[in-house]
């Protein structure tokens, strides 16, 4: 068996998803969210169109991803994943409380959380990759 085969890790190695690196991944997109939409609107972007929406929405959780799949030792494109649908929830009852949308919501629902688990999951899997080609080896 390779040396690498040995290191990698799967879904199979056995080793379980901690729910603490759940929590970073959602405080980490959350802070990072909150961080961008509030630097578009210090340069007097409209948070709430569609564009600067999707662009927050994209790096915000890619960016969440990338840090729990660099950072965990665990599988951690599940613990990404876990935390893009947590943070995407939380962010959507604050913006229905914050910009009394309305039925705009439902709209923002499947965006949210749709394209955002995708962002979330490619980020993790890129931390993971960048993690298993560290000289470390973890």
């Amino acid at each position: 068996m390779e040396p690498t085969t040995e290191r990698r890790q799967d879904i199979y190695s056995g080793r379980r998803m901690e729910w603490r690196w759940v929590a970073v991944g959602v405080v980490a997109i959350a802070g990072m969210g909150t961080l961008l939409a509030a630097l578009l609107a210090a340069c007097r972007v409209d948070v709430a169109g569609w564009v600067a929406g999707i662009r927050v929405v994209t790096a915000a959780f890619a960016l969440g991803g990338l840090l729990v799949g660099m950072l965990s030792p665990g599988y951690t494109v599940w613990e990404a994943g876990f935390a893009s649908v947590i943070a995407a929830s939380a962010l959507i009852v604050l913006a229905d409380r914050l910009l009394e949308a309305g039925p705009g919501v439902f709209v923002l629902l499947p965006l949210v959380l749709g394209w955002g688990l995708i962002s979330g999951l490619i980020g993790g899997r890129i931390g993971e990759w960048i993690q298993h080609r560290s000289p470390s080896g973890t």
